[in-house]
Parts: C-alpha cells; sequence; structure tokens
C-alpha cells in the first residue's frame, strides 16, 4: 500500500527542486532585401526526486532585427556571440538550441553558421499542416504549426515577454492579423514564404516556441545526481556476471 505524504513532505520536495534555465534562439534569415529576425527564449524546467523533469515556464529575452545592410558572415559573427554568451550566463543547462529558418536562402546560408562550429537545427517552412524530420537536425514545419503554437503558446499565458523590448508591441499586432494561406512555399519561392511585414519576428518566436516545447532539458546537476545513484544501486547485469 502507498504511504500518503504529508503536507510538509511534499513542501520539502519542492524545496529540493533542481531547477534549470536553457536558451532557444531562433533566427528568421531573410533574403538580401528582406530582414533578418532573432529571437531568444529561456526555457524553465524543473525536476524533482523521481519524477521526470517539466517545462514550467517560457519567457522572450531578447528580439532584434539585423540591420538590412549586415552582410552574411558578419551575421555569423553576431549569432555566434549571442549563443556564446547566453551559455556562459547560465551553465545549470545544456548549450543553447539555435533554429534556423533556411527557406528563403537555401542550405548556404545554414552551411556558412556550421562552418563557424554552431550546430543549427534547420527549418524550412511549408505549406499544408504538421512537421517532418526529413533527417537528423532538419526539419520541415509548416506555417499552419508554427503560428498555430505561437498563438496558443501566448493566448495561455505560457509566454512571457518582457515589457522593454522593443519589437513586441509589433510582433502582437503581427499575430493578431496574421493570415495562413495556402501556396506552395518552399525555399525556391521566398515571396510566398513571407507575405506579411513583420513574418520575420513571427517566424523567429514561433521556431523557438515550438522547438521549447517538444524537449523538456534536464538539468545537469540532476543527471549527475542520477547517474551516481544508478552506479551505487547497479546490481549484476543478468546471472552470467553475478
Amino acid at each position: 500500500m502507498n504511504e500518503i505524504k504529508t503536507k510538509d513532505e511534499d513542501e520539502n520536495r519542492y524545496r529540493n527542486d533542481k531547477i534549470c534555465h536553457h536558451y532557444v534562439v531562433g533566427v528568421s534569415i531573410g533574403t538580401m532585401s528582406q530582414p533578418t529576425a532573432i529571437a531568444v527564449v529561456e526555457q524553465e524546467t524543473r525536476a524533482r526526486g523521481d519524477w521526470s523533469p517539466e517545462n514550467t515556464g517560457l519567457s522572450l529575452r531578447h528580439l532584434e532585427r539585423v540591420p538590412l545592410d549586415m552582410r552574411y558572415p558578419e551575421m555569423v559573427d553576431h549569432i555566434d556571440g549571442l549563443v556564446a554568451r547566453l551559455a556562459e550566463e547560465d551553465s545549470s543547462s545544456d548549450d543553447p538550441d539555435l533554429l534556423l529558418d533556411v527557406t528563403g536562402t537555401g542550405r548556404s546560408v545554414g552551411n556558412l553558421i556550421e562552418a563557424s562550429g554552431l550546430k543549427p537545427i534547420r527549418i524550412t517552412i511549408t505549406a499544408g499542416s504538421g512537421e517532418n524530420e526529413v533527417k537528423y537536425n532538419d526539419w520541415q514545419l509548416s506555417k499552419a504549426e508554427l503560428v498555430g503554437t505561437l498563438q496558443v503558446t501566448l493566448q495561455t499565458d505560457r509566454l512571457k515577454m518582457a515589457a522593454e523590448l522593443d519589437l513586441v508591441s509589433t510582433l502582437v499586432s503581427e499575430l493578431q492579423t496574421f493570415k495562413i494561406r495556402t501556396t506552395v512555399i518552399n525555399g525556391n519561392d521566398p515571396e510566398s514564404w513571407r507575405e506579411g511585414q513583420f513574418d520575420d519576428l513571427v517566424f523567429a518566436v514561433g521556431m523557438a516556441v515550438w522547438r521549447a516545447g517538444k524537449q523538456t532539458p534536464y538539468p545537469k546537476d540532476w543527471r549527475m545526481e542520477r547517474k551516481r545513484y544508478a552506479a551505487r544501486n547497479r546490481g549484476p547485469l543478468n546471472w552470467m556476471s553475478a
């Protein structure tokens, strides 16, 4: 018969929670005549005792538009520096995830970013619905899935946005009027990929939120404790090793 935990025991469990703050960076890269947007979403994860970790909060910490006259090599350096700063800011979780919208530029900019040492998760925005991992860290994500996920996250108050971010009001206004057409969207048709004036912001934030909803990062110290516990309690693997 399972014991019923007392209130004090339950509260003590919460005091011993392991908390980590993991960053997800969404970058929607524009063509030479279109802006590039960068968003940083902070994902709070909480792990306790024998319970699996759970996502407990999302916060939009950074939102920017890269100047149109910034060349791609400079942009790569800018992204690399941002990811490095975020990795140093909080060491309780793994390095930030980098989501890269390569719909309008094809694979060339993604290759340039990988050559710098970063390991982006490539996203191609498509028509229709759903998502599909073509190969490891290479996804096809429908516009409906991306925008719908972001809208639901905002309307259920699961995503907090820092009031001091200049582009937040622009992002919210765009989401309120966002319309999803069924035109074919692919890497060779960037005009149908971005239809609104501020789609770059929607895509950058949307990718980060989508990624945060797909994974629950484990706090590093929680994983280390689990490994030590497993090592202490590991018995013979089978009768042959007894």
